[in-house]
């Protein structure tokens, strides 16, 4: 059971009914990529009319909890999401929304680094990087290609783990007194093709999201280059963009109360 809205309450019925979905998904009682109750049965369910439930679904839309599939429903979502907070592991990010996060590794080994690398990394030319290559999953749904290269005088005591199911930032941070603090990141669109496609689950052509980094330590090093493609309709990412020059409001409402305003974006 997923609970009901109480009367007398507060909270507008549509804030209450986003809670008692999240909190529904939070728990596990939809697992990612699930389809929820057709609108007519949760709405019952819940104890509300379907124009305040879809007012909810709307609100858990708009916060990546769930999206709409025509023809199909609400699903839960299965979906990364990045934003302007510290630098997040893959693993981290799935483990803030209940998710379990896992990886194929396509490569994991140690190589000399190529000029470009080892310029983008601040070590000598001829030094050893460590690479892994891993498809990324989400409750073992496939979500985006990822490409790590590393500088092993930094990272060696990380390179023998098994990355299946392991955290690199979590090992970076336990094994190496590595702490990621910052990224620099910079994401397009293009077409998948090839080899990539077929990994994804895509068709050749469809979209991806690809994002080129260069990530920090706590010294202000460089100890990640990489790349990681997402499928484009399984990543989010936000940002506040303002005009540095005006300053800004005493008081900012950032978002809805789910009781009808308008959303402020």
């Amino acid at each position: 059971m997923v609970g009901s809205v109480r009367t007398g309450n507060d909270e507008p019925p549509a804030l209450q009914v986003y809670r008692i979905v999240a909190g529904a998904i939070a728990r596990g009682a939809f697992g990612a990529g699930s389809r929820l109750p057709p609108e007519r049965e949760l709405s019952s369910r819940v104890g509300v009319s379907r124009a305040t439930l879809r007012v909810a679904l709307r609100a858990l839309a708009d916060d990546g909890l769930v999206e709409a599939r025509q023809g199909r429903g609400w699903h839960v979502t299965a979906m990364v999401e990045e934003g302007e907070e510290m630098p997040l592991s893959f693993t981290e990010i799935a483990a803030a929304r209940d998710l379990r996060a896992s990886a194929e590794v396509l490569e994991q080994d140690t190589r000399t680094a190529t000029i470009d690398e080892a310029e983008q990394l601040g070590v000598a030319p001829g030094s050893e990087v460590f690479c892994l290559d891993r498809l990324r999953k989400l409750d073992d749904v496939p979500i985006a290609l990822a490409s790590a290269r590393l500088p092993v005088n930094l990272v060696a005591a990380a390179t023998p783990l098994d990355y299946t199911n392991a955290s690199l930032y979590a090992a970076l941070r336990e094994r190496c007194d590595v702490h990621p603090v910052r990224a620099s990141y910079v994401l397009q669109a293009k077409g998948v093709t090839g080899r990539e496609a077929e990994l994804l689950g895509l068709d050749e052509g469809e979209s991806v999201l690809v994002g080129d980094y260069r990530c920090f330590d706590q010294l202000d090093r460089t100890f990640e280059i990489g790349r990681i493609t997402y499928r484009g309709d399984r990543y989010r990412f936000r940002a506040n963009l303002r005009d540095r020059r005006a300053s800004l409001p005493r008081a900012v409402r950032t978002r809805e109360t789910l009781s009808g305003t308008k959303r402020v974006g």
